[in-house]
């Protein structure tokens, strides 16, 4: 395809829209971040489901995530702030 690469040879995506430098080309895992844990790749592949979800949609339902002290935690609409 073409897409651009980081440094490390792979997919140059940000981990906000999971965008590559082509549109509407996504990438997230193993494929944007290199070989890695599974929980990694399992948790960018439903971020990048979000984000592709708004891309097509406009909006999402499905579960996004929040950055607490550095730390990513997943959050759905249906979680209540009260637990």
């Amino acid at each position: 395809l073409g897409v651009e690469l980081d440094e490390h040879g792979n997919v140059k995506a940000d981990t906000f829209d999971y965008q590559t430098s082509i549109p509407r080309v996504f990438a997230a895992g193993d494929m944007r971040r290199g070989q890695s844990l599974v929980v990694w790749a399992i948790m960018e592949g439903r971020q990048c489901a979000r984000a592709v979800d708004e891309f097509l949609m406009g909006r999402s339902d499905l579960a996004g995530r929040l950055a607490l002290d550095g730390l990513v935690s997943v959050w759905h609409p249906s979680m209540s702030s009260a637990r």
